[in-house]
Formats: C-alpha cells, structure tokens, sequence
C-alpha cells in the first residue's frame, strides 16, 4: 500500500494482507467476546479459565499480527529513506543508496558503504515486490 503526503511517500505490506490480518482481529475478537459471554452464563472456574486462554492466546497472536504486518513500512521523507522493519529502525540517506533489489525477505537497499538494509515491508509476502512496487521505489529515488 502507498500513501503519499505532502513530501513524503509511504509504501506498507500489501493490502491483501491488511484486509485478511483485519477479518482475523475481528472473527479473534468475536471469538473473546463469546468466550465471556458463555462464562457470563455459566460461572464455572472451567469457562473462565477458558475464557482467559482464549483472551491471552488472542493478545499474543495480535501483538505478533502487529509487528509483522503494521509496524513495518518504507517512508521517503525528503533526503531520507526511513525503513522500519518488525524490531528495528534504518534511517538512511538518499545519496547513500546505490541499488534497491528484491531480497529474499524483501527489497534490499544497497548503501555505498557496502552494506545492505532489508525493508521488510516491500517483501515477497506482501505481494508484487517483483512487478510495480520494485519499480516504483526505485524512480522514486532515482535509481
């Protein structure tokens, strides 16, 4: 997914997966609620300790969904090409880029120091790094 503001542009994880990861948070959350709502009719310690499974099982799954799936993305801001990946943040300088290729787990940033960012947010899984994605990244920084 691209946004684009004033001087920045912004490219996430595809929409496909947004729209799935969004339909699973909703059938998770009406999965907690109807755990409750069973312990609401039947206070048994075995349908809250249900319920509490349930509810905790769903708060590890969603925090995972966010680090994988909204946390990470590609922002151009003027001179600086922000990648925030699942557990960290590259912030590098668009003079300093010399290539961007597509990666194993995404497009790879190559730097003219010799090193390499991956940007997990134009990955293989987030579908089309391959087609317009790839292409578009690399006229936006003039490569």
């Amino acid at each position: 997914m691209r946004e684009q503001g004033g001087d920045f542009v912004v490219w996430r994880v595809h929409p496909r997966l947004m729209l799935w990861a969004g339909v699973f948070a909703t059938l998770a959350a009406l999965g907690v609620v109807s755990a409750w709502l069973a312990w609401l009719f039947d206070r048994s310690g075995e349908r809250a300790v249900h319920a509490g499974v349930v509810t905790a099982l769903i708060a590890v799954i969603s925090l995972i969904g966010r680090l994988l799936l909204f946390r990470p993305r590609v922002e151009l801001r003027g001179e600086t090409v922000v990648i925030v990946n699942p557990l960290a943040t590259h912030r590098l300088r668009r003079e300093d880029i010399v290539a961007v290729t597509d990666g194993m787990h995404g497009a790879v940033f190559h730097r003219r120091d010799g090193f390499k960012t991956q940007a997990v947010a134009l990955g293989e899984a987030s579908a089309g790094i391959r087609g317009g994605r790839l292409a578009e990244v690399r006229s936006m920084l003039g490569l």
